[in-house]
């Protein structure tokens, strides 16, 4: 797992929230939007619609459970982009604006568990190498300095972030950007499916519960389950594989009508569409 000031700081703000919850899981809340936490995460590619995820411990729905129901891309940035090109802050070249845009550094407690096997015991990180000696351990595009991977992008050609309350037209030319910032995603990111295909982020990301064991298994008395609201139906999301938490395995109350019908119901993509990485059709 990378290090990150972000990354435990929202965790920090998860538990004091979750202690303000009440322990049972009700279906209050179930339908609000809620924006997954893997968005501010400046290095996300955003989510697969052949995916789902389910955030168990958000502090965004009152049921602590953020649910992305086979979505792609970002909720935060309707149309997706292309990478933003990456630059080398010592030979910038034509690029103005270089900065940092994120850091990698792996998490260990000693030499053998790094790829370099040169581990920061001091910080408990592992030591990217001798940029000289051409073994960084860092990924594409990224540079090693002082012992971190970073990943440095140009920004002369970003104007703006996208905002997913505006429209498409309005949202065009922008970047995407790490929610509540004007710091600019690096990775290309899909745009969400159309929207009437109920893969898009109004149909398929909100707060939802748990409503049952997963296909096959037996029920599960101590477990307090919810009930599905009107214009809800409880529906398998996760079955129980033997991997993973159980009781986040079974079923959830999702929107009438919205069931993952497989791949091709993303249909058209608005904005950034790559036949290689997206779902759906141009």
């Amino acid at each position: 797992m990378t290090r990150s000031i972000l990354s435990g700081l929202l965790g920090l703000l998860s538990v004091v929230a979750m202690a303000s919850l009440p322990s049972a899981c009700e279906s209050g809340g179930v339908g609000d939007p809620c924006l997954p936490e893997d968005e501010y995460d400046p290095q996300f590619a955003g989510f697969k619609v052949t995916e789902e995820n389910i955030e168990s411990r958000s502090f965004q729905c009152q049921t602590r459970i953020c649910l992305v129901n086979h979505f792609q891309g970002r909720v935060s940035c309707p149309l997706g982009q292309e990478a933003p090109p990456t630059c080398d802050p010592d030979a910038p070249g034509a690029c103005t604006n270089c900065e940092l845009s994120g850091t990698y550094a792996p998490d260990c407690e000693s030499d053998g568990e790094c790829l370099s096997g040169d581990c920061d015991e001091a910080g408990g990180f592992c030591r990217c190498g001798d940029p000289g000696t051409g073994d960084v351990n860092c990924p594409a595009d990224w540079s090693c300095r002082g012992g971190v991977c970073q990943l440095h992008i140009c920004r002369d050609s970003i104007t703006g972030c996208q905002d997913p309350t505006r429209s498409a037209a309005e949202n065009e030319g922008k970047a995407c950007c790490v929610p509540g910032t004007e710091d600019p995603v690096a990775s290309p990111v899909c745009g969400q499916c159309a929207g009437d295909s109920d893969r898009n982020a109004e149909q398929a990301v909100y707060c939802s519960c748990r409503c049952g064991v997963a296909e096959g298994e037996a029920d599960d008395p101590n477990f307090n389950f919810c009930e599905c609201p009107q214009g809800f139906t409880c529906s398998e999301i996760r079955p129980n594989v033997g991997l993973g938490d159980p009781n986040i395995t079974g079923k959830y109350c999702i929107k009438q009508g919205s069931e993952f019908k497989g791949e091709q119901a993303c249909g058209k993509v608005q904005g950034r569409y790559n036949s290689e990485q997206c779902e759906g059709n141009p």
